[in-house]
């Protein structure tokens, strides 16, 4: 087997264990964290700075603990996705921001259009769907003699993965809004 930097030899150790750290060895070492924060307060005080820690330094240093989790290894949700569920909620959302009374601004359809993927996908996750993820698209444009083509091309899981789409169409302007849901293990 070669020695490898991560895990000398069984020689190469009996070696060095006699022989004193040479200096490219010593600048390799870390030091200490607590003497390195030392360290570095007193070339603080050297410069004229303060040593003390800022409310930013503060934020830096406390980091919450990130959760980790064990594996379950199920494979299904517990909470299935029901399309069904969602076709009515793109539906009425849809119907209830893009109806009769509507008509098209450029700068308030953007908006508006914001606004209304929010609600539909705040309203999603509050049926609450065990493992999925959510994109949520709205299209709105005004005829104006023009054509539009558009396509999604998507690698995944024909089982688990789909897309709910619903379009409204008037003389004066089109909405199209389509929701992809993505299985998350």
């Amino acid at each position: 087997m070669a020695d490898t930097p991560d895990r000398p030899s069984k020689e190469n150790v009996a070696e060095s264990a006699g022989k004193e750290a040479s200096p490219e060895q010593a600048v390799k070492e870390k030091p200490a964290k607590g003497k390195d924060k030392e360290k570095k307060g007193k070339e603080d005080d050297k410069t004229g700075r303060q040593s003390g820690a800022t409310p930013a330094g503060l934020a830096a240093q406390a980091k919450p603990a990130v959760a980790r989790y064990a594996p379950t290894y199920r494979l299904e949700p517990k909470n299935p996705l029901r399309q069904e569920r969602l076709e009515l909620i793109v539906k009425a959302e849809m119907n209830k921001n893009y109806g009769a009374d509507y008509s098209f601004h450029p700068k308030y359809s953007l908006h508006m259009a914001a606004q209304v993927t929010e609600d539909i996908k705040t309203r999603i996750k509050l049926l609450n769907f065990d493992r999925y993820r959510y994109i949520v698209l709205i299209t709105v444009g005004e005829y104006l003699m023009q054509g539009l083509y558009s396509m999604a091309n998507f690698l995944w899981d024909a089982e688990k993965d789909g897309y709910v789409n619903y379009t409204i169409e008037t003389p004066t302007f089109f909405a199209v809004c389509t929701v992809f849901y993505i299985y998350y293990d």
